[in-house]
């Protein structure tokens, strides 16, 4: 087992489990992941999407050179961008070239040998900044939010599922709703995946959106193991988070990620009880082949990836089995069926290149936000791309930028 620290013991951690030789990575990602956050705390419009985008788009990455010419002007840092992470890997042992991929695959949706090299470095660099812990989870995440539009002036519409994005000479104009209702809208932001939008739009859908595939071909799935057990099964000192690597090729619960619910937070579990997650990656079509064809067939594949992760997750905590109070398995169709997310895709789109990937404007007035856009997934991405997103509305409806942007964001490292 490695344990990611996020002070000084991460080095002795580090060389310990993959040798000194190693250092030598390390020190690449860490230099190249620090200065990569700080150009994207900056909140550069990347891919720019006019001449006032690209104009700022210089003048933050000049002022981020002035910062550190002499690290930030290195040819291997321009290299960087077209190459992949597996460019500094030539010669690494396979533990540390699994260890890394693990990691890709949850932060970047790829593995080293595609991940391009300054997004992977600033993936990797995620338990380093520090995991953070809200009651209530993701969902909490989402009461906040909910309240913060609230608190503004905005009106949350719950049980209203979106059915249609009205245009107008090309521009948003109303949308509908499965209640056969229609608001009025100037500006449309959805937070959605690309073929979503695009089954909203219909035939008006802007041509990028008319010429996706029909199903999503790059990305996955998850499938989850929900458990509920006895606190008292959990050690004192185990980790929230835990990610197991049983075989290769990755996925497909050969890698399993586990989140434990903290012993604090009590809207997660009853007093006594623990909630873990259980997730692993996985390919869409084969669960929605087996569904359409052979739904035995399906409900047994389930089966076995659930006894897959739990298995997997009994290396880190070898009385879950016994302990557990409930085992709730889902697929993509399940991810679907709850979320609306197309094919129950997740994580956005493999982060193999700086320069194949969307933007957020789709069309006049009608934005997409969410991992779709870059940077991509992950909480700390996807608010900087909301962030992005928000400031060319306000700049757009000529609406000053309410706070500084260093109480909006500060670096935690």
């Amino acid at each position: 087992a490695v344990t990611r620290w996020t002070d000084e013991r991460r080095h002795h951690e580090r060389r310990n489990a993959f040798g000194p030789h190693s250092d030598s990575f390390w020190q690449w990602q860490e230099q190249t992941a620090d200065a990569l956050w700080d150009l994207a705390l900056r909140l550069p419009p990347w891919p720019p999407q006019s001449l006032q985008e690209t104009v700022k788009l210089g003048r933050d990455g000049l002022g981020w050179l002035r910062d550190d010419p002499t690290r930030r002007l290195r040819p291997g840092l321009a290299l960087d961008a077209f190459r992949p992470v597996a460019a500094h890997l030539p010669h690494a042992p396979d533990s540390l070239r699994r260890f890394v991929d693990g990691q890709l695959l949850i932060a970047a949706q790829t593995t080293s040998r595609y991940a391009n090299a300054l997004y992977g470095a600033s993936a990797l660099d995620l338990p380093r900044r520090g995991v953070v812990h809200l009651e209530g989870g993701m969902g909490g995440i989402a009461t906040t939010l909910a309240e913060a539009v609230k608190q503004h002036g905005g009106q949350i519409l719950y049980k209203q599922k979106a059915t249609r994005i009205v245009t107008e000479q090309n521009r948003p104009v109303a949308v509908e709703t499965q209640r056969k209702k229609s608001f009025p809208a100037s500006i449309v932001i959805a937070n959605l995946p690309p073929w979503n939008i695009a089954q909203l739009l219909g035939d008006s859908a802007p041509r990028p959106l008319r010429r996706l595939p029909a199903h999503p071909q790059a990305g996955w799935g998850a499938f989850v193991t929900y458990v509920g057990l006895d606190a008292s099964a959990v050690p004192a000192d185990f980790a929230l988070h835990h990610q197991v690597i049983t075989a290769e090729p990755m996925a497909e619960g050969n890698t399993v990620f586990l989140s434990l619910s903290p012993a604090w937070d009590t809207s997660r579990a009853p007093t006594g009880q623990r909630v873990i997650t259980l997730s692993t990656h996985t390919r869409l079509a084969d669960w929605w082949q087996l569904l359409e064809q052979d739904r035995d067939a399906y409900e047994a594949r389930k089966q076995v990836y659930a006894d897959r992760l739990l298995d997997a997750a009994a290396r880190a905590l070898p009385t879950l089995r016994e302990a557990a109070q409930f085992i709730m398995p889902g697929t993509p169709v399940t991810f679907q069926r709850f979320t609306h997310r197309v094919d129950g895709w997740v994580g956005g789109f493999p982060q193999t290149s700086l320069f194949r990937t969307w933007a957020p404007k789709l069309a006049p007035q009608l934005w997409m936000v969410g991992d779709s856009i870059f940077p991509g997934q992950s909480t700390a991405a996807v608010a900087m791309g909301g962030l992005r997103v928000a400031a060319a509305v306000l700049h757009q409806q000529r609406v000053p930028w309410p706070v500084a942007r260093d109480v909006v964001l500060r670096s935690p490292g």
